[in-house]
């Protein structure tokens, strides 16, 4: 059996899957409890809180008119084309 090294990362996972009428980011930014989400001016911004204090991740989105959405630690930000 091969063991795989995993490191670990404060910043979260972000994918972007693009379709033919919108495009959806995704970003995995832990369980936290009280993790809120907004968009803002075009981008997305996450609030995570913590023991040391509150983490805030920004994701930059192509463009205005998204809708940002979290449900169990997973960001899901729908853009319309």
């Amino acid at each position: 059996m091969r063991s795989i090294d995993i490191q670990q990362s404060d910043e979260p996972m972000v994918r972007r899957y693009e379709y033919e009428d919108s495009s959806l980011v995704v970003a995995d930014v832990g369980s936290a409890e009280g993790a809120t989400v907004d968009v803002v001016d075009g981008t997305a911004v996450v609030v995570v809180p913590g023991n040391e204090g509150d983490r805030q991740y920004e994701i930059d989105l192509p463009s205005e008119g998204a809708k940002a959405v979290m449900r169990n630690g997973v960001v899901t930000v729908e853009i319309e084309r």
